[in-house]
């Protein structure tokens, strides 16, 4: 197999797609909630939408350190590797940075105007905002961007870590994952908020290693050309996800059980699921032939648009969603949320077509990873 650089594996968009379907009508639930009859699974689903963020994590973690490990010996590796992160990131955050301060100013929206300057929140947004927000500090018209800030705190920190530690790298993914569940737990334990659990870079970077952990076992398939069959892998994060929601009671939200074995067990499961997906690819198989499909891809593809903008749309068309969904009865919690949906992948569509893919294209060009010149083949 080719170990120069990596590879795309089309299941990985049907995963984040998967995810963003799973945040956004978590983020956009403004309608009353359904409490009885059979339509009260919608509010239970909907609920439970923020692991989607934790999937998000594990595909950063698995995609970030495959790159970063394959491209270790690059001449350009650090300054590549922040190039490609700036020109994904910061140009379509800009844009929101702009669209959202024009939107507050000419629309406001109760609990969400202030004085931020554009600067203010571009830097907080991608930098600092997990850490303040949970303390009282948010954003207008941005408080999604907290897990955005986790990325990027691990995009500085993690290249020096992979080039440094890249002999024991799965070791020291190992251990930052047992570091992560014990800070969560002494954390709770002194009376911290759930929101800081939530929040902070060092109670959420094990679901980031466990995509550190499935992007080096795929390299070791890779290079011994050796690939295990996909379904033992999907099999085993069934049973981590169900163990998980049995000690959690299916994953509810801020409880203490969530925020310690929870967490972990999500990111187990979402590691097997991603390495069960991986495996799928790579040996053309069929069993999650549903993550390749053009519906969920295309979502994959819009996901980070789709993540800036959708809060736009529950924050400033609120009132107009609710009189939409209001009609439908017990349905409304899942027509509000496909309005949502569908809103912002238009939005992230619109956004992609004229502006990420020219800056996108810009890293693959000019910043893509270079050999030394005296490094072998």
């Amino acid at each position: 197999m080719n170990v120069d650089g990596p590879r795309h594996y089309r299941s990985l968009d049907g995963l984040r797609g998967v995810a963003i379907l799973l945040v956004v009508p978590h983020n956009a639930n403004i309608v009353a909630p359904v409490t009885r009859g059979a339509f009260a699974i919608f509010t239970l689903l909907i609920d439970r939408g923020w692991v989607g963020v934790e999937l998000f994590f594990v595909l950063s973690g698995f995609l970030i350190t495959e790159q970063l490990y394959l491209s270790r010996r690059a001449s350009n590796y650090f300054g590549g590797f922040y190039a490609r992160r700036i020109l994904r990131i910061v140009p379509l955050f800009c844009v929101a940075v702009v669209l959202g301060l024009v939107l507050v100013r000419v629309l406001g929206a109760r609990g969400h105007t202030g004085t931020a300057t554009p600067v203010w929140i571009l830097l907080s947004g991608l930098f600092v905002i997990n850490w303040i927000e949970p303390i009282g500090y948010s954003l207008p018209a941005f408080p999604q961007s907290w897990s955005l800030a986790v990325e990027e705190q691990f995009y500085l920190v993690w290249p020096a870590v992979v080039r440094g530690c890249a002999s024991r790298l799965f070791g020291v993914t190992v251990g930052l994952a047992v570091v992560a569940l014990a800070v969560r737990t002494v954390m709770l334990l002194a009376g911290a908020t759930h929101d800081m659990v939530y929040m902070w870079t060092v109670c959420r970077m094990d679901a980031l290693a466990f995509g550190a952990i499935a992007a080096l076992l795929v390299q070791r398939w890779r290079v011994s050309d050796l690939v295990p069959r996909p379904w033992p892998w999907v099999a085993g994060a069934l049973v981590v996800a169900l163990i998980g929601a049995l000690l959690t009671r299916l994953y509810a939200n801020n409880a203490w059980a969530t925020q310690t074995l929870g967490y972990t067990c999500l990111g187990v499961a979402f590691m097997l699921l991603l390495l069960g997906a991986v495996a799928n690819d790579l040996r053309h198989a069929r069993l999650l032939a549903v993550l390749r499909s053009r519906l969920l891809a295309s979502v994959g593809r819009y996901s980070y648009g789709m993540y800036v903008f959708h809060m736009f749309f529950t924050i400033f068309a609120a009132a107009w969603l609710k009189r939409l969904a209001a009609p439908f009865g017990d349905v409304r919690m899942l027509v509000c949320a496909l309005c949502v949906i569908a809103l912002s992948y238009g939005a992230a569509f619109v956004s992609y077509h004229l502006c990420e893919k020219y800056f996108l294209r810009l890293g693959r060009r000019y910043f893509a990873p270079r050999r030394h010149a005296h490094a072998r083949p």
